[in-house]
């Protein structure tokens, strides 16, 4: 923190810098738009809904002041970018799978040190287009804190650069302030209300919101790695053989689909991403009751991290989870030691134990996906 104190005007110049020198070109490769620039007297809290991976990029486009952003800690284990991220911006590192505590630490300090701090309560990007869900404590956060408060709404994105898939679908995305709270009204308010209060603002649904407008998002490889967060096929109710081609979604077992310029399903029983994402959630759930039920998949790799945001691999081979236990290669780590499990990118899963923080990674498009799900039944978390 002291670091960050000492170099606060450095990060603000060099971001001011970024934004007049890049700004116009980001807006133009995703074709977003924003309000002016607006400044807010600070220091103030942003809180954003999650739907791409540049969302922290585009987010700054909108205002004048520079702010620190909570930013997940794969960002830090790429070498010299991540190197040059700490110099000109350093961000506020979270370990996902693992307590956020160090990180909420950090927020409170940047806030009563005057500077202005930004986070996105749900954690995660959208699978489907619509909101995850958001931390229980974030409206707690926000009054302790003691500072302004601004909702930020991001609508488009999930289209323009869905999660699960590769390349840039040029439409619609924009983002815009959707409400600024003063301190007072906050302090007036309990902490379940201004929940309430952020989940209606940065309520999100990609489906609804085409549905009021003529636009369609261009690609030639729109369906292409949806199998990374689909993975059970709804016509032969089979795991992991979805595959995608351009447009086109095929099961061995005959199944023959699509997924136009709306991102509207075809050749399959239903018609949004959400009615799929539903149906297999469902299905798991009570295919976990049985206790013999299992996934598995070979070819990844189990990685340590260390508290200097290194990876080291410790093993490799095929990946399974059972309800009592998670193992890769030769390691195994029984469930009830394991503290939590997410996602990042698109299957890089992240675990935590009661001592160590491990990630596992494979080849495109290997779905981690259905054993976060899976740990959570197991687990009984929502």
């Amino acid at each position: 923190m002291k670091t960050r104190i000492k170099r606060h005007r450095f990060h603000a110049v060099c971001l001011s810098v970024l934004k007049f020198l890049l700004g116009w070109i980001l807006k133009r490769i995703y074709a977003f738009k924003t309000d002016r620039p607006k400044s807010i007297k600070g220091p103030f809290l942003v809180l954003a809904n999650h739907v791409t991976a540049v969302d922290p990029v585009l987010l700054n486009l909108s205002f004048r002041d520079q702010m620190y952003i909570v930013a997940s800690e794969h960002l830090m284990q790429k070498g010299l970018p991540s190197k040059l991220l700490k110099l000109l911006f350093d961000p506020i590192v979270r370990r996902k799978g693992d307590s956020a505590v160090t990180a909420v630490k950090e927020m409170l300090a940047c806030l009563k040190a005057g500077f202005n701090v930004c986070v996105f309560p749900e954690g995660t990007c959208s699978y489907d287009g619509t909101n995850s869900p958001m931390l229980p404590t974030i409206g707690k956060l926000a009054k302790t804190s003691g500072c302004t408060l601004v909702t930020y709404r991001f609508e488009g994105g999930y289209f323009t650069l869905p999660r699960w898939g590769r390349g840039i679908r040029r439409g619609s995305y924009c983002g815009h302030i959707v409400n600024v709270y003063a301190p007072e009204t906050l302090s007036a308010m309990s902490a379940s209300e201004v929940n309430a209060a952020i989940e209606a603002d940065l309520s999100e649904n990609a489906y609804a919101r085409i549905e009021t407008s003529a636009v369609s998002y261009r690609s030639r490889c729109r369906a292409e790695y949806l199998e990374s967060a689909f993975f059970l096929c709804p016509a032969c109710r089979r795991v992991g053989t979805i595959e995608t081609k351009g447009d086109a979604i095929r099961c061995s077992c005959g199944l023959s689909g699509g997924l136009d310029g709306r991102y509207r399903l075809s050749g399959l029983p239903f018609g949004t991403l959400i009615e799929w994402d539903a149906f297999q959630n469902e299905w798991l759930k009570t295919a976990a009751a049985d206790p013999a039920f299992s996934f598995s998949d070979g070819g990844v790799t189990l990685y340590q991290n260390d508290d200097k945001h290194r990876r080291i691999a410790i093993a490799s081979g095929t990946m399974t989870m059972t309800r009592e236990a998670l193992s890769v290669g030769d390691r195994t780590f029984a469930l009830s030691d394991v503290t939590d499990v997410e996602l990042v990118r698109r299957n890089l899963l992240v675990f935590s134990t009661h001592d160590a923080h491990y990630q596992i990674g494979g080849a495109k498009p290997l779905n981690t996906r259905k054993y976060m799900q899976l740990y959570r039944i197991n687990k009984g978390v929502k």
